[in-house]
């Protein structure tokens, strides 16, 4: 850690700092060539799935520097893609990502690929994450996610053209299989599971939020949320007998992807993970390992929206305490940071967990449900359209009617309900109150950036966000309106909290109507294409919890966006390319280039081997040395149709019973050495019979008996 940036942390917990020369990159942008008419009037889609899963020691973003260094790997992370084709050659693809965030440099680096290849540019092409806070950094467009988006800082190139050439391939993947299509649009309202994390926030809009009159008796955070489920089923047609199938689905739901306690240390989709693989095993229950189905589960309005996680499963996070340097009447005292006991850190992740799996099932039965009766209502009809714009948000900034520069609140310093940082709360000396706690604005501060406080903002106005923070904050912001049959999505770089996604919706709308398009409803798609953070109404900013914190551009942000949403939506085309302007090159400051990932592995891996098996409890465990200490999980990213690491009865049969890509199933790293990785299996099913644990094609464990539970 560089001495300016550990003053920094010392003094005010400031996270976006680095000292030095950081990594600066030229992102063109790649716009989609005219497309070229097929002569078939039949709408046409394609499915793909990629493993875009790192080997452990990338930092987990999502949660700050607080992120831990990934351990091992619980679920694997896929990106999932569907690509659209209609009779006069437009496509659009829609990649479902399981990253903590959106990068508007991958999405570039991506674009540039398949422009050449599929004739999908920037324009055409919507790359969104699902926001799970148990993903890898690395590869993010803003220095200061980079170089402080976990407790594992710098860009590293390698991350961002592995994840690059595998998503590329998906989406080649996902033309090629381009067959006649039938779809279709529907909604479910899903209750219960997701609550409003900053209630007095969302209560200072004018007029105050209502809930619904079909919202069940819950409490009020519970029913102020956007509870849609929107989905497009899509059945393929089958080339073999020619008969319409289940094929898989694109979503948009509102849930931050903050299921795992904030210690977990492993590589895990969270809640969305268990959705999308819930669904696919139901429209593919004969799929093995991985089902053929592709569910695409994106997040929608979910800037100020939990999912439903107990208190229990919030881990406490380290705290400082006096420690004595000498023992003797005259020692001097220190301080140090103590962390929460194991058993704690034990018990709070174990309470997340039960969480992830009940939440999960709930909002995978109502995919299930809203699936299934989407299939009377089936058609071979859908429009498809676009518009596309890039954001100078800085240069244009008086233009835009949002602040020139970017500025953090202390509220943001301190995390959200979600995951609090260890000075949530710290008062001067213990006494005096600096506003690092949700919900303390300051009327006083001047200028675009009113009510929010920023560090010493008392005595030295602005200077240290000028100085150390805004330079590492993102200056571009790319947006899309996509136009889906009867549905219009806006897609947009940023974390947009519940009302001010309904805002924007209803401009949209409005705007689409005016322009003459027949549209029913409209649809917010967040984190797409590039990340700004959150983005509240100007009533929510004034409350100065964590998303009004985090609104780096001023209270206009919700307004500014609604206007480029409406513009857009009346300048939806088809059949056309879109002039340069509309995809400028970006110079990005991604900061300090680093080599995250391994670069040395053995350069002769042996055969898998397992060490040992044993039980206890409930709980399955080996040893095992399995692939080269820099390899990724999947090298190339290509679904195998198989597991890597298996359990299976001890019988004739040697049925599987478990396999790495099950939430009971846990990887994690145990050691690199020589170039090897070794790890420790955890498999928590385990009841009252003889089990192996088997590497398909490498080896073979000697049976153990697990006790019942």
């Amino acid at each position: 850690m560089s001495l300016c940036r550990a003053l920094l942390l010392q003094a005010s917990a400031i996270v976006l700092v680095a000292c030095g020369g950081p990594t600066r990159i030229r992102a063109p942008g790649a716009l989609s060539p005219a497309p070229r008419p097929t002569g078939e009037a039949a709408l046409r889609a394609g499915f793909a799935r990629v493993d875009i899963t790192p080997p452990p020691g990338v930092g987990l973003a999502g949660n700050g520097p607080e992120g831990a260094e990934s351990r091992g790997i619980r679920l694997r992370l896929y990106a999932r893609v569907l690509v659209l084709a209609d009779g006069g050659g437009n496509r659009l693809a829609l990649v479902v990502a399981d990253l903590p965030l959106s990068s508007s440099l991958l999405h570039r680096r991506v674009a540039a690929l398949t422009a050449r290849t599929d004739g999908i540019g920037v324009d055409r092409l919507v790359i969104a994450a699902t926001h799970t806070h148990a993903g890898p950094s690395h590869f993010f467009e803003a220095a200061g996610y980079n170089d402080e988006g976990s407790s594992v800082a710098g860009f590293d190139p390698v991350m961002v053209d592995s994840l690059t050439a595998r998503i590329a391939r998906a989406v080649h993947a996902a033309v090629a299989d381009l067959r006649p299509a039938r779809v279709a649009w529907g909604s479910r309202a899903v209750w219960g599971q997701t609550r409003i994390r900053s209630l007095p926030a969302i209560l200072r809009n004018i007029p105050q939020p209502i809930a619904p009159p079909d919202a069940p008796g819950l409490p009020q955070e519970y029913r102020l949320v956007d509870p849609e489920l929107a989905m497009l089923r899509v059945d393929l047609r089958d080339p073999a007998s020619g008969t319409f199938r289940p094929a898989g689905a694109f979503s948009i739901f509102a849930m931050h992807g903050t299921g795992n306690a904030p210690s977990n240390d492993l590589l895990d989709p969270d809640i969305h993970g268990l959705v999308e693989r819930r669904l696919e095993r139901h429209i593919d229950p004969d799929g093995g390992f991985v089902p053929r189905a592709v569910y695409l589960f994106a997040n929608g309005a979910e800037g100020d929206v939990s999912p439903a996680w107990p208190p229990q499963s919030r881990c406490n996070v380290p705290t400082l305490a006096p420690m004595p340097a000498l023992n003797s009447p005259f020692a001097r005292t220190l301080w140090e940071w103590r962390a929460p006991t194991a058993t704690h850190l034990a018990s709070c992740r174990h309470a997340a967990r039960e969480a992830i799996a009940v939440i999960g099932k709930s909002v995978g039965d109502s995919a299930v449900a809203l699936f299934d009766a989407l299939g009377a209502t089936l058609t071979e009809r859908l429009e498809l359209g676009r518009a596309f714009t890039t954001l100078f948000l800085r240069d244009s900034a008086r233009a835009l009617g949002i602040c020139s520069e970017p500025a953090l609140g202390l509220s943001t310093l301190v995390g959200a309900d979600d995951a609090h940082t260890r000075i949530d709360g710290w008062h001067l000396f213990g006494l005096f109150n600096v506003g690092l706690e949700q919900g303390s604005p300051n009327p006083e501060v001047p200028g675009c950036q009113a009510h929010k406080r920023q560090l010493f903002d008392a005595a030295l106005g602005g200077l240290p966000n000028h100085l150390f923070i805004s330079a590492h904050l993102p200056s571009y912001a790319q947006v899309m309106v996509l136009r889906l049959g009867n549905r219009v999505i806006g897609a947009v770089p940023a974390e947009v909290t519940t009302t001010a996604g309904r805002r924007m919706r209803e401009q949209l709308l409005a705007s689409a109507r005016e322009a003459g398009l027949p549209v029913t409803a409209a649809l917010i798609l967040g984190h797409a294409n590039g990340y700004m953070e959150y983005v509240t109404t100007p009533e929510e900013y004034t409350a100065q919890y964590y998303e009004g914190g985090s609104t780096i551009y001023g209270p206009g942000e919700a307004a500014m966006l609604g206007r480029v949403l409406s513009r857009l939506a009346t300048a939806v085309s088809t059949g056309d390319s879109l002039p340069p302007s509309a995809a400028p090159s970006l110079e990005l400051v991604v900061g300090h280039k680093r080599h995250v990932l391994a670069r040395k592995s053995s350069t002769r891996v042996p055969p898998p081997r397992i060490e040992r098996i044993w039980c206890s409890g409930d709980t399955l465990y080996a040893w095992l040395q399995l692939g080269g200490a820099a390899e990724w999980p999947v090298s190339s990213g290509d679904v195998s149709a198989h597991a890597r690491v298996e359990v299976v009865v001890d019988n004739p049969s040697r049925a599987v019973v478990s396999w790495d890509d099950d939430p009971a199933f846990e990887m994690h790293l145990r050691s690199r050495r020589g170039g090897l990785a070794w790890w420790e299996v955890r498999w928590s099913g385990a009841s009252g019979r003889t089990y192996r644990v088997r590497i398909p094609g490498g080896a073979e464990s000697d049976p153990v008996r697990c006790p019942m539970r």
